[in-house]
């Protein structure tokens, strides 16, 4: 017998439109499934003093299970806001919890079968930084020219120019979701 997901299909994700205002709620499921249903997500850059921090996804994720991906990326629950959600996936996913990261901006991510308003925060800290087993099974610094892989391929090249335009920053290729 395969090991439950790390996630519930049944977690209740915020639908909104393309302007981010809210137009009701769905189930994971529903939203991975339907392109249509925009749902909110968030992705935190970790960079630390020798580079940038990097989660290796737990094996028993939904999507890109085993591929190393941000330290910190995840789904915005119901009510809660984008820095709330930010601040309780550092807690959940690396053990963190000091001060809050910093919002660079949210946007539209079309992911093929879903598409997410995803918003994009930066923390500069180093740590400390624990392994939350089952939700990430591997941490590790990288610097910014020799990054693993694979990478999630959500993190691929075609989305890099427009992010680092938007969000002024070289790991701006790593916040989508």
């Amino acid at each position: 017998m395969d090991p439950a997901p790390v996630q519930s299909q049944d977690e209740v994700f915020c639908v909104v439109d393309r302007d981010d205002n809210v137009l009701g709620y769905r189930t994971r499921a529903e939203c991975h499934a339907d392109p249509t249903l925009i749902h909110r997500s968030m992705s935190v850059i970790v960079e630390t003093s020798e580079g940038m921090l990097l989660q290796r996804r737990s094996l028993r994720k939904d999507s890109s299970p085993g591929w190393w991906d941000l330290a910190c990326s995840g789904h915005v629950d119901g009510d809660e806001t984008y820095l709330e959600a930010a601040v309780r996936e550092l807690r959940e996913e690396l053990g963190y919890d000091g001060p809050p990261p910093e919002h660079l901006g949210t946007t539209i991510t079309d992911l093929g079968d879903e598409t997410e308003m995803a918003a994009c925060f930066r923390l500069r800290s180093d740590g400390p930084f624990r392994l939350m087993l089952p939700e990430v099974i591997g941490l590790a610094v990288f610097p910014p020219d020799a990054l693993p892989e694979p990478l999630t391929p959500s993190r691929s090249e075609e989305h890099t120019s427009e992010l680092q335009s938007r969000f002024g920053i070289s790991y701006a290729v790593f916040c989508l979701k």
